[in-house]
């Protein structure tokens, strides 16, 4: 099994890069490394986030190992967008375990932080958290990383979900007890978008909850391939 792993705006590949080991017997862990950062400083950021979706997806439709994936904030709206393009292709994705988003057909505050000057935008991520302290000490490494920032919540800020049918595989969606972004309702929404079965669960923390219990995170991860990966055999 294969295990695509998408970032939050402004992440990139290298947060998953731990996991390669932590889930080896499991599943081959790919963390695509987006436009605009990285390996990838430079190339230009799809207009849209279904377009970035099917950019990833589109390879993936051709393989023959079944595919689960794994996205928080940005990163879970872009999974969602993913499966919905692998199903367009005749694919149906092993499972998703989604975190830190709110079901993709609500209302989302439009913040258009896009159009911040940097300044203004520097201050909203120390506001927002879960950017490293040690980032703004270095303006000269932040101002590489604006752009693609910038380029992502774009992105984030213009998505309009499109209706359409019911992703047929199970889900584990993951939200955090003090993020004002995901209520409890907003989580279990989700289940208006999947017709297998649906986890939901709540942890302790804010929007970037994951990253304070992250081996909470692996575990549930390792029980949750194993499952699918039983049911496929």
């Amino acid at each position: 099994m294969r295990l695509v792993c998408l970032p939050h705006a402004g992440g990139s590949a290298v947060l998953y890069r731990s996991w390669k080991a932590a889930l080896a017997g499991l599943a081959t862990v790919d963390s695509p490394e987006l436009p605009g950062r990285g390996s990838r400083h430079g190339a230009p950021v799809p207009a849209s986030l279904s377009a970035l979706a099917e950019d990833i997806a589109a390879p993936l439709a051709h393989r023959q190992v079944p595919v689960a994936l794994y996205g928080h904030s940005m990163g879970a709206l872009l999974a969602f967008e993913m499966a919905r393009a692998l199903a367009r292709h005749g694919v149906t994705v092993a499972g998703l375990v989604l975190s830190g988003r709110a079901a993709p057909h609500l209302p989302f505050p439009r913040l258009d932080r896009h159009l911040m000057s940097d300044a203004a935008l520097i201050e909203e991520l120390k506001r927002f958290g879960g950017t490293p302290e040690v980032l703004f000490r270095r303006p000269d490494i932040l101002a590489m990383t604006l752009p693609a920032l910038k380029a992502d919540f774009r992105m984030v800020d213009t998505y309009a979900f499109t209706p359409g049918p019911a992703l047929a595989c199970p889900a584990v969606i993951l939200g955090g007890a003090d993020d004002p972004a995901t209520p409890a309702a907003s989580l279990e929404a989700w289940r208006e978008h999947i017709a297998g079965p649906v986890a939901v669960e709540v942890w302790p923390g804010g929007h970037f909850f994951t990253r304070s219990d992250e081996e909470r995170l692996l575990t549930l991860l390792k029980r949750t391939l194993s499952v699918w990966r039983a049911a496929r055999a």
